[in-house]
């Protein structure tokens, strides 16, 4: 497995309670600072409805562990990963596209793509 030298946040699209007790739509982390390897895919360029739309896609590459091993393209991950809102002045999103397992609970190979529209 390739040095996990980065750091990602991985989040969950749920329905959660506000201080009301009124049901809303919410992301929740649920891995933050995991260790990860990153490497590029492929981006393109394409005009979609009157404007350009930027997509980098990239493969994340994390280890294997429970709360982690039902990754699906509902989830997504954050990189990099902060600590706090000072950390890191802008954090990308990227949609998660595929979830592959390496080996026998060795890795997650994950494939996610990060859209920038101008």
């Amino acid at each position: 497995m390739r040095t996990l030298d980065r750091r990602i946040d991985i989040e969950r699209f749920s329905h959660v309670q506000d201080g009301t007790g009124q049901e809303v739509e919410a992301w929740s982390k649920i891995a933050t600072r995991r260790p990860a390897a990153i490497k590029p895919v492929r981006g393109d360029e394409r005009y979609t409805a009157a404007q350009f739309v930027a997509r980098q896609q990239v493969e994340f590459t994390i280890r294997w562990a429970a709360i982690v091993a039902d990754l699906s393209p509902t989830d997504r991950i954050i990189y990099p990963s902060a600590t706090s809102p000072a950390d890191v002045d802008a954090p990308n999103v990227y949609d998660i596209i595929e979830v592959s397992e390496l080996g026998r609970r060795e890795g997650l190979r994950i494939i996610a793509a990060r859209r920038a529209e101008e």
